[in-house]
């Protein structure tokens, strides 16, 4: 799997944030904070205007902003924090194809 240099950065930094958040105490303000910098993110890099971005940024700020506004239960928490894994995944396996290279 070739990737570019701007796709590993990406992964990296998705990753980061991810991490940030499952190792913060409050989620909620923390998604908060996570949402507004992914939203940037999805300006940033025009996430909207490719159809396979190596990080949707729109959909991962997408998740944080149902964390951090959400008053729904742990179940609806539950069901975001899986879709958050198969972003997470996807980033690391982006990082790892640089190391298979």
């Amino acid at each position: 799997m070739k990737v570019s240099d701007k796709s590993i950065q990406q992964a990296v930094v998705a990753r980061e944030v991810i991490d940030l958040y499952r190792d913060s105490k409050n989620k909620s303000e923390t998604a908060e904070s996570l949402d507004v910098l992914c939203f940037a993110m999805a300006r940033l890099t025009d996430c909207d205007k490719v159809d396979y971005p190596p990080v949707d940024w729109d959909d991962l700020a997408a998740l944080f902003d149902m964390i951090a506004f959400s008053k729904d239960s742990d179940d609806d928490r539950c069901v975001v924090e899986k879709d958050m894994d198969v972003i997470y995944r996807k980033a690391l396996r982006i990082i790892e194809a640089v190391k298979l290279d």
